[in-house]
């Protein structure tokens, strides 16, 4: 469902092919066939245009973070605190991971 706001304005979040939004319930709905639950984050991947509904909250934009053979990040797990090495390679965060530095 399209919510039009005041004039028939929506806001759409234009997302390319190394983007993605992380989201966040604020409240249970049903998305598509997923039942969604208050405090559920996940993370929608580009490209993609994305009008979200008034249940979700938009909580970050990512990109693809772009790592050559010889760099590497940290990346920590909010949900078990484990930290680890990424290298090498093009990495998009999920939804729990944080840099770390």
């Amino acid at each position: 469902d399209l919510e039009h706001l005041e004039d028939g304005i929506c806001d759409v979040e234009i997302l390319g092919a190394d983007e993605a939004i992380l989201v966040k319930a604020k409240e249970a709905f049903q998305d598509g066939d997923k039942a969604r639950n208050p405090g559920e984050k996940w993370l929608l991947r580009g490209p993609l245009e994305y009008i979200p509904p008034t249940e979700v909250e938009i909580l970050d934009r990512r990109e693809t973070i772009p790592l050559d053979q010889n760099e590497g990040i940290y990346i920590r797990s909010e949900t078990t605190g484990r930290v680890s090495l990424v290298k090498g390679q093009a990495y998009m965060r999920l939804p729990e991971e944080v840099l770390w530095e």
